[in-house]
């Protein structure tokens, strides 16, 4: 049971450092792509799934679709208000403001009556202010684009709770087609209305789009459905504000954005956060 549990972890992790990465690949991006455009190109990801699905001849019943709507509807919203409040803030403090779903999953789940463990709660915390230390190296000034993002967190913290809700009942692959399928046709839609992103702009950042595509579109997206449920909602959330690290390295590796002694500290202490909560 353990080792499941361990090798869960691990996978979600692993999820994790696809999500930290596209920070910055979205930020590359949204210069020739419009914010919806990029949601999109997310969401065909987990279409790819339907091929998966049919060879195992997997059933998409009634309740499976409703359940995948919702996800995918709080998705959607989450990806949205992310790339958008990305576009207007800086990828670290978007890192760390989206991250404050490791917060507000066990609020939630506290307000529906669950207990929560005195050692998530001290890991909780002790995560919060490794973000703090890690994105914020001034003053704290909430703008347009941090408010949206504070926005994105709520929404992604009631994926997390619906996924874990969903998946204990019905097939994790057949609820991140869905969910996926919702996020494509919700952000196509809105994309042909407000935007007009030509194939030579596309064309400009193919590797980002395929990354945005295979990795956190459809490979993170599987292995959050699939595996959440060994952890449970709480220490899943707590794995994956890692992101804000991943997403701190992805902006150093690929923006030229250097890590200070101070942001180094932040990182070892959501890693410390991390290890206590598992």
């Amino acid at each position: 049971m353990k080792d499941r549990r361990l090798f869960a972890s691990l996978m979600i992790l692993t999820a994790t450092l696809m999500w930290g990465l596209s920070y910055a690949i979205q930020s590359m991006a949204s210069g020739n792509l419009g914010t919806f455009t990029i949601v999109c190109i997310k969401g065909l990801g987990g279409v790819l799934l339907y091929p998966i699905l049919k060879l195992t001849k997997r059933k998409i019943d009634a309740k499976a679709i409703r359940h995948g709507i919702m996800i995918g509807l709080v998705a959607f919203l989450g990806c949205a208000f992310q790339q958008k409040g990305l576009e207007l803030s800086t990828v670290s403090k978007a890192s760390f403001i989206t991250a404050l779903y490791i917060v507000i999953v066990p609020v939630i789940e506290t307000l529906s009556g669950k207990k929560m463990k005195t050692r998530m709660v001290i890991a909780i915390a002790v995560a919060v202010l490794g973000l703090y230390i890690l994105c914020f190296s001034g003053s704290i000034s909430l703008q347009t684009g941090d408010l949206l993002l504070l926005a994105d967190s709520f929404f992604f913290a009631l994926q997390i709770i619906f996924i874990d809700s969903g998946s204990r009942e019905r097939d994790p692959l057949v609820l991140a087609f869905v969910s996926q399928s919702v996020i494509v046709i919700l952000s196509l839609t809105v994309a042909l209305i407000t935007e007009r992103s030509s194939f030579a702009e596309l064309s400009n950042v193919a590797l980002p789009a395929l990354y945005l595509l295979l990795f956190p579109g459809m490979i993170a997206t599987t292995i959050q459905v699939v595996f959440q449920k060994e952890v449970g909602p709480s220490l899943a959330s707590l794995l994956m504000s890692f992101e804000s690290v991943f997403g701190a390295l992805g902006g150093w590796l690929l923006l030229g954005q250097m890590l200070s002694l101070r942001e180094i500290f932040g990182c070892v202490l959501v890693f410390i956060a991390i290890l206590m909560a598992e």
